[in-house]
């Protein structure tokens, strides 16, 4: 995936012969996914013997810096690169608690698609999820989670007008995990 990211930059950077065709751009939103905190909570229960409640985090944000090099008017290739704020989860055993926290980053590429101002994209990102390795409540550590990297598809649409744009992205398999898949709900401009 790496390698195949690469060679979509000096392609599109090097390959160019204008670099007016060239714009980049700046997106914010919510990324929201599923953390599986219930199955982390029952995985704490299995390990302690003990009753385990949780309460979690639906979203966080998330920002994405981006190039957009313009093949014809109806199709665009974009590489990018994401990172997302965390999401916490809060498991309770016998009043000690302790905090999970994930956070997301990655580079993606993407075909973008233009039909006057909408558009819709299609392509791969090799991201990595970064989380807590073990978790502590009272005196005993369990080991929970880690970090991960790996690569998936990502699929998306909006709309873009003037130099502006709003959309919804779906990435499958954050850090290759074929579980941990995240929306990201974003307004953007392009300069």
């Amino acid at each position: 995936m790496v390698k195949l990211l690469k060679i979509l930059l000096i392609t599109i950077f090097l390959g160019s012969p204008s670099i007016a065709e060239i714009k980049f751009g700046v997106e914010g939103g919510l990324l929201y996914a599923d953390m599986r905190a219930e199955e982390t909570a029952q995985t704490l229960a299995n390990l302690s013997g003990s009753t385990v409640t949780y309460e979690y985090d639906e979203a966080t944000w998330q920002g994405r810096f981006f190039a957009d090099y313009a093949i014809n008017d109806g199709f665009h290739a974009e590489i990018g690169y994401f990172i997302s704020g965390s999401l916490d989860a809060t498991y309770k055993i016998s009043g000690d608690s302790a905090t999970e926290s994930y956070d997301a980053m990655g580079i993606d590429a993407a075909g973008v698609f233009y039909a006057d101002d909408l558009f819709f994209k299609a392509g791969m990102h090799s991201s990595e999820l970064n989380g807590a390795a073990s978790l502590k409540i009272g005196s005993t550590t369990y080991n929970i989670s880690d970090s991960i990297s790996g690569s998936g598809f990502l699929v998306g649409g909006g709309v873009d007008t003037d130099g502006s744009r709003v959309g919804l992205t779906y990435y499958s398999d954050l850090g290759g995990d074929s579980n941990s898949d995240a929306t990201f709900l974003y307004y953007g401009v392009k300069f």
